[in-house]
């Protein structure tokens, strides 16, 4: 499946009930997340200031950062809760998404054994992030290729309840022969990830500013989940029409016997 296909599916997926669904739910954990961020921050600042850090040592004044916009009253671990919180809501939700552009119902994908799926989607999530930054920094190649190739173990958790291994070795046989169409793919989602970034630079750095910037990248964090979901489907599919079909044994194949003769 060409990238344009996958795209045209995704739109497609998502121009409906559930899709709207979707839209508001990652609208509303990407806001979470912005405050989640400035929560976080401004808790570390003052953490780290009654601590007896050294305000020389910040990238920026610390005037500039007091107050933090949109950042709640909270303590420096309640901060760290709230932030693994929206991080564990944004998990699910990806999953969810995964699996009802792939074709599943909403209320089945919101449902269908959530706590394997959680669980396993993080730890490969965390694991192919680590490989692609370490493959970025070491060389800007084996980055690229290594984002390429494993790109649909997080959608083999979600659609096919993959395991850890499974979802890793399976993503690498669906790209293999495939490497160049996965990799138009892979940089769609390089530019969903940077242009919400990238428009976030001509915004105020004031409550309304990061609002919006946040639901630009929640807005990019749904085309690109869905994206890689009809993906993901499509070269499946075609995958399994590739596949060889075993030849049944033919029972006539075989040297005749006493039995096999006709009676004279």
């Amino acid at each position: 499946m060409d990238v344009g296909t996958a795209l045209d599916e995704a739109g497609a997926r998502l121009r409906s009930r559930a899709g709207l669904v979707l839209l508001v739910a990652f609208l509303v954990v990407a806001v979470a997340a912005v405050l989640a961020r400035q929560t976080l921050l401004a808790a570390s600042l003052t953490q780290f200031l009654a601590q007896g850090g050294d305000p020389a040592t910040l990238p920026v004044p610390p005037e500039d950062l007091r107050p933090v916009a949109l950042a709640l009253p909270v303590g420096y671990g309640t901060s760290l809760g709230l932030f693994a919180l929206v991080a564990l809501a944004s998990e699910y939700l990806s999953i969810v998404t995964l699996r009802t552009v792939a074709g599943e119902s909403l209320q089945a994908a919101a449902t269908r054994r959530l706590g394997p799926a959680l669980v396993v989607g993080i730890v490969v999530g965390v694991l192919v992030k680590t490989l692609v930054l370490v493959g970025l920094i070491a060389f800007l190649l084996p980055g690229l290729y290594i984002a390429t190739v494993l790109l649909f173990a997080h959608a083999r958790v979600a659609i096919d309840d993959a395991g850890v291994v499974d979802a890793l070795a399976g993503s690498r046989r669906l790209v293999r022969g495939r490497v160049l169409s996965v990799g138009a793919v892979v940089a769609t989602l390089v530019v969903l990830y940077l242009f919400p970034r990238l428009a976030s630079g001509f915004l105020p750095v004031e409550s309304t500013g990061l609002l919006v910037g946040g639901l630009l990248v929640g807005l990019a964090n749904l085309l690109s989940t869905a994206l890689v979901a009809r993906a993901y489907v499509g070269i499946r599919e075609a995958g399994a029409e590739e596949e060889p079909q075993e030849e049944t044994e033919d029972p006539y194949d075989a040297p005749l016997g006493p039995d096999d003769l006709p009676e004279p």
